[in-house]
């Protein structure tokens, strides 16, 4: 699919206003609610082509009313499908969130709904944020590029799409800034598919401080090395390891 870093700052919003809509729903709007985010989810091609690289119908089977669960899964991938088929069961045979979904988790009918919501919703929320995040990472700086976005099991691929075909570049202003996103996108496309949701959203500030400084007239070298210092912390392996390498390098004047 092609699309620019403006829309996907619209769909973020979007997902962003729906998601927060349904994890502070109540007993009576939790429902509706519900089926609106997953009508947004699966009309939306970037979030749902994301979502189904992880479902695996094993990671669910169907469920008695008022169940509650201790766990939603071992790890990013079970959680996703576990949730997102979770969903789509509950819109299809449950009529009230709290009723059939939510009973469980308190005492008192919204307590128990934002209980819910905050152990099964907002993990699910939480990841696709960080994907979307990360594809407006490796978009760059150029809100008015089309991108050619490929998703295959869970990771994206982001490419510059123009008449001729796609580059596997990024357009940007000046050389060091088109320098800095070759070494951004190689350091994205080495991050290991296990890393954790704290790592890579360390990955994230990290980059965006690196991009921020490095467009200043006088860049903040204390935040430049913090952000260094936040991928040197990060274990992804050797390949990982060698594209922070090669971004330390490149802000080293930075901090002269």
């Amino acid at each position: 699919m092609n699309i620019d870093k403006k829309t996907l700052k619209i769909i973020s919003l979007e997902f962003r206003t729906i998601a927060n809509r349904l994890i502070n729903c109540n007993h009576q709007t939790g429902m509706g609610l519900m089926k609106q985010f997953l009508d947004y989810i699966e009309g939306n091609d970037i979030i749902h082509e994301y979502i189904i690289g992880f479902v695996k119908s094993d990671d669910f089977e169907p469920v008695e009313r008022r169940t509650c669960f201790t766990s939603i899964g071992d790890n990013k991938q079970e959680e996703i499908s576990f949730v997102y088929q979770y969903i789509r069961y509950a819109v299809e045979n449950f009529n009230n969130i709290y009723y059939d979904m939510a009973m469980g988790y308190a005492r008192e009918a919204n307590d128990a709904v934002k209980e819910f919501c905050n152990r099964i919703i907002l993990p699910f929320v939480n990841y696709i944020e960080g994907y979307l995040t990360e594809i407006g990472i490796k978009m760059g700086y150029d809100e008015d590029v089309k991108y050619m976005i490929h998703v295959s099991g869970g990771v994206a691929q982001v490419n510059v799409a123009n008449d001729s075909g796609i580059v596997n570049a990024t357009q940007n202003n000046g050389t060091c800034s088109q320098d800095l996103e070759k070494l951004i996108f190689k350091l994205m496309d080495t991050i290991p598919k296990d890393l954790s949701e704290e790592d890579r959203n360390q990955i994230t500030e990290s980059i965006e401080v690196i991009r921020e400084e490095s467009q200043s007239e006088t860049p903040r070298k204390s935040f430049v090395n913090m952000a260094v210092k936040g991928l040197q912390m990060i274990k992804g392996g050797t390949e990982f390891a060698a594209a922070v390498a090669g971004i330390c390098q490149f802000v080293q004047p930075l901090l002269g």
